[in-house]
Order: C-alpha cells, then sequence, then structure tokens
C-alpha cells in the first residue's frame, strides 16, 4: 500500500464514520428541501488522475466513494482548456467565445454574472459561499454572487496564527467553517475551489504537499507516456515546439529522475485534495446534513505530464480539455454507482447546479442540465462537442477543436496550414494525425464547416 499507515488509518475511520452515520442521519425527513450543494473544483487534475478512472496507483478513496455511490462521467469536457476562461464558463454557463473572458481581457461582465448559478441561487435564499481560488475578475462584486467567501492562492505555504500551514488543509478549513456557520433551515450553496494540483510556477520545487504525504508514491515508479518519446516531438510543426507547454516542461520533466520527482508531487498534491474531501464528508455528517447535500467534483481542465513532449495544457488533445465529473446525489433512490460514457460539458455543470436548486435554468445559458441523467432517466446525447483557446498570448496558439465519440478534428486560426484528425476508437492516444490522407479529405472539410458554424452561433449570443 502506497499510502502512509497513518494517513491510510485515518482514512479507513473517516470512511467507516461515514457509513455508521449514515443510519443516523437518515431518520431526518429532507425530501421536502432543497438540497445543500458542494461543488469542488481542482486545478489542473485530468480525467485519468483519480483510483475510480483506473489509475492503479493514485490513491484517491474519498473521491472514489463519491463515485461509487454516485454518478461518474467518463467523457467530460472543458469548452476552453485553462483556468481563467474555464473558471469564467464554469459559473455562466457560456463558452468563451461568448462571454469573451480569459487572461488579459476585461473583467466578466455583469450581464453575465446575472445568469451565473451563485448569482441565482442566492437571490433564490441559498447561503452562497466561496473558498479557494477564484481565477476570474469580475465587473460586478464578489459579494454579489457569494454571500461568505474566503479567497486564497499561492503560495503553498502560509502562517496562520503563528503556525505554517499547507494551502490545501487551509482551504479546507475554511470550506468547515463555512459549512459548520451554514448548517440550517436555510440550504447552502458552496463553491470551493482547491489550487492544487496546480504547480507554484515560481518555485523551482513546482509541486507541494504536506507531511504525511510528502512520503508518499516514493517507491512508485511513475509510467512514462508513449508520446514522450522524443521523436514524437521533434515531428511536430515549429509553431507548436516553441510554445510555453515545452518551456515548462523543461521546468518539470526533461530528466528521468526530474520526471519521477514532479510526477510523484503532483499525485501527491492530488491524495492531499482527496484526504481533504474526507474531512469535508466527516463534517457534514457530524452536522446531520449529509443525506441532504448534493456533492459535485470536477477538474477545470486536463493537464500534460509530459505527453506529446508537454507540460501544462491549452491545447486541444484529450489529456488537456478532458476531466474528471462525478455527481453525488444521496437522495438518488438507485443503489451503487453510475458510470456514463457520453460526452457532457463543463458548462452543463452550471445548469445542473441551478436546476438542483429548483430553478428553472435561463434560456440563455448554453450548456444543459444534467439532472435526467443523474437521476436514472433518459436525455439526448452530446453528438459533438467544441473546445477553444483564445488567450492572446504568442507562446500558446489559439486552437479550436470538434470532438465526437468517434473523431477529433483541431484546427489553429492562426496557422491554417496544419490541421490534425484522430479516429479516437482506434487511437485513443491522438497520435496518427489523419488529417493529410486523402480518404479522409471530406471529413476534414466537414468539420472545418462545422467550426464555423458553432463559431458564428457563440459570436452571435454575445450580448453587446
Amino acid at each position: 500500500m502506497i499510502y502512509p499507515a497513518r494517513i491510510y488509518a485515518c482514512a479507513f475511520f473517516i470512511i467507516c464514520m461515514l457509513c455508521s452515520a449514515k443510519s443516523i442521519s437518515q431518520s431526518k425527513d429532507t425530501s421536502a428541501k432543497r438540497p445543500n450543494i458542494i461543488f469542488i473544483l481542482t486545478d489542473d487534475q485530468r480525467w485519468d488522475m483519480i483510483g475510480c478512472a483506473g489509475n492503479k496507483i493514485i490513491q484517491t478513496p474519498f473521491v472514489d466513494s463519491l463515485a461509487t455511490k454516485g454518478v461518474r462521467f467518463t467523457h467530460a469536457m472543458v469548452t476552453t482548456p485553462i483556468c481563467a476562461a474555464s473558471r469564467a464558463s464554469i459559473i455562466t454557463g457560456l463558452y468563451e467565445r461568448t462571454h469573451n473572458f480569459t487572461f488579459n481581457r476585461p473583467p466578466l461582465r455583469k450581464v453575465y454574472t446575472d445568469n451565473s448559478y451563485p448569482y441565482l441561487l442566492k437571490q433564490s435564499g441559498y447561503k452562497t459561499g466561496f473558498v479557494g481560488k477564484l481565477g476570474v475578475e469580475l465587473e460586478d462584486s464578489v459579494d454579489s454572487l457569494f454571500s461568505w467567501s474566503r479567497q486564497s492562492g499561492f503560495p503553498y505555504w502560509k502562517d496562520v496564527n503563528g503556525k505554517v500551514k499547507h494551502l490545501t488543509d487551509i482551504q479546507g478549513d475554511e470550506a468547515i467553517e463555512f459549512i459548520s456557520q451554514s448548517a440550517s433551515d436555510k440550504p447552502f450553496c458552496l463553491s470551493l475551489s482547491f489550487s492544487a494540483p496546480h504547480a507554484d510556477d515560481d518555485s523551482k520545487e513546482q509541486y507541494f504537499s504536506a507531511s504525511p504525504f510528502d512520503t508518499m508514491y516514493q517507491h512508485a515508479v511513475m509510467p512514462i507516456p508513449t508520446t514522450a518519446n522524443p521523436a514524437f516531438y521533434e515531428a511536430l510543426p515549429d509553431f507548436l515546439k516553441n510554445t510555453m507547454s515545452r518551456e515548462r516542461w523543461y521546468w518539470r520533466f526533461d530528466t528521468p529522475d526530474k520526471f519521477q520527482e514532479m510526477v510523484k508531487g503532483y499525485y501527491r498534491m492530488i491524495s492531499q485534495v482527496d484526504y481533504t474531501i474526507g474531512r469535508i464528508r466527516a463534517e457534514l455528517n457530524r452536522l446531520r446534513i449529509e443525506d441532504n447535500t448534493v456533492i459535485i467534483f470536477m477538474g477545470d481542465n486536463g493537464y500534460f505530464l509530459g505527453d506529446r513532449g508537454y507540460a501544462d495544457k491549452w491545447l486541444m488533445h484529450d489529456l488537456s480539455i478532458r476531466v474528471p465529473l462525478i455527481v453525488y446525489d444521496p437522495r438518488r433512490t438507485a443503489k451503487g454507482g453510475l458510470i456514463i460514457g457520453d460526452m457532457v460539458l463543463n458548462i452543463d455543470v452550471t445548469s445542473t447546479i441551478i436546476e438542483l436548486a429548483g430553478i428553472q435554468p435561463p434560456l440563455k445559458l448554453q450548456g444543459r442540465s444534467l439532472l435526467k441523467i443523474i437521476n436514472d432517466l433518459h436525455s439526448p446525447k452530446l453528438r459533438k462537442s467544441f473546445s477553444e483557446h483564445l488567450m492572446d498570448e504568442p507562446r500558446i496558439p489559439n486552437s479550436e477543436c470538434i470532438r465526437t465519440s468517434k473523431w477529433k478534428f483541431i484546427r489553429y486560426p492562426k496557422h491554417p496550414e496544419y490541421i490534425e484528425l484522430y479516429n479516437l476508437v482506434i487511437d485513443p492516444d491522438e497520435i496518427h494525425n489523419l488529417a493529410y490522407e486523402e480518404k479522409y479529405r471530406a471529413q476534414v472539410q466537414y468539420y472545418n464547416r462545422q467550426c464555423d458554424k458553432k463559431i458564428k452561433t457563440l459570436t452571435a449570443d454575445r450580448i453587446q
């Protein structure tokens, strides 16, 4: 077992406490109440970095427990793979092309936040709270969205009342503080945005975890991605070589020893977040509100761990746009976990939270509520998804993509000479670019038109 003994013992104790408290909390009638909602967002955690997704190394027992009794979406995609734009999209339920916010842009406009999930829930009587990294500049005040907030970010080590504490522990403490203050007849919605496992880009060490997590995985051997082969990177066009993703690859993965230590650091931070989620669930049970509290767990974007010769995110490959998404609703009548393989989007979470609160999602939102799927009811499938990256940064090429269950089409607006097409069924790692093969010419033309059509619609939806 990779877990240090005392972490594993504590994890086992909390899970047992959750199970034993269940029978007590069930005695309370919650059928007529609107649920409490906790939306947990991690930073730079890609879809396969949880145990229940099949990762045999990483230890995430508390997130896995949510999936065992909830709904896990295996193909959740973000509409933009960067924290600022992705978080703005989650708040507003809109694509980046429509809300027009990312780094180096004007603040997110009030006309969009007035239809956001925290604003609508607050207006309907919820106590709304925010803890952690917001990552979005707002035209309106944070107080208009959240009744209670504790914003915090890097560095990971901070002085708290004369003691040095890790940021993940601090954010967990603040989340528990809000929950303990909000357990009443009035429902609450907590948005908990961990800074982890995002690297501290200004530090040579990059990844930080508190004791005893800092000894986890020390004997593990982290697998090297197939596409980390230098030949793969060398075959890329020049504009995809000299990017910020490559620059940060040198920070983290350019030697075998550095690769092992950095990936272990990334895993440790995720396990510390997982343990903190266990603490939060224990508090819900202590307060006897577990049976009326919905927990949603998601990542804000994916992450390259040396794959394709890259670090970080920003591009349109699944490692960058595919994230974990679990919805745990203790009121579900179905027993056991449900695994959904259909594609869903980060902007679907917005409408889902709003509908969970008993509010009709505004028609202007571009995502769809997942509540019917969560409740085991039929819901139309998303046939294709669209993602984009529009930040004006010379070292990060703009990109757009259409993804279906079978095909991935990628194009670069400032480099129209290069396109990518992958058959995801036989090539899930997106290694073999089919875009220049004659027999796929019609497919490339079709998806080009689909991109143009989607962009036209999203631009038209922007409020002038």
